[in-house]
């Protein structure tokens, strides 16, 4: 399944498939912050954590749109919430990376919590909802909507609804849970020949 997002409307006169539409495929797995690396220009800032996460941030906030203060706040609380829910288990993540000798951190867990897809749209049936913000979960759907007729369309159509940052489903907790090793979207990736 593709699932477009950093569109306010659908174009008329560019088949949805279209790769120059932006899209993730998403298959049985989630949809992480590592899935695939950021794009080049968002690599080009990232020194240390704390600029990784920042590039990441403003990354996703423009992909939110023109005046869109609620999706940036979700984007901004959302970073919030993977900060806070890995300083709470520092002490568990860090025993389990303690083999690596300093290699990794906890924070670098912090990549693979599940992505924000802001302004996607999301297929049902034989068409395509608009959601402020999207998630896959490796099993379904979720959406932040506003709207309250978007937020019908959506739950009648299958798609798990979050109402704000607290509390999130289960599926957005314990990331870090099935991962190897934490994993960068800051990558580039390796050309083929």
């Amino acid at each position: 399944m593709r699932i477009l997002f950093g569109l306010d409307h659908l174009p008329r006169r560019i088949a949805l498939d279209d790769t120059r539409l932006r899209g993730v495929t998403v298959s049985t797995a989630p949809l992480r912050l590592n899935t695939e690396p950021l794009p080049p220009d968002v690599l080009v800032a990232a020194a240390d954590h704390a600029a990784r996460v920042a590039a990441a941030t403003q990354w996703l906030h423009d992909l939110c749109g023109d005046y869109a203060p609620p999706r940036r706040h979700f984007i901004t609380a959302y970073f919030a919430f993977i900060a806070t829910h890995i300083a709470d288990h520092r002490a568990e993540l860090a025993e389990a990376l303690a083999r690596y000798d300093g290699l990794y951190s906890p924070e670098d867990w912090t990549w693979s919590a599940l992505r924000p897809l802001p302004r996607a749209w999301l297929p049902a049936s034989d068409r395509l909802l608009p959601a402020d913000i999207a998630f896959w979960d490796g099993t379904c759907l979720l959406a932040f909507e506003r709207d309250a007729q978007r937020r019908s369309a959506l739950r009648d159509a299958g798609i798990v609804i979050i109402d704000s940052i607290d509390p999130l489903p289960d599926s957005f907790r314990f990331f870090w849970r099935n991962q190897a090793l934490p994993t960068s979207p800051f990558r580039r990736l390796a050309p083929t020949l």
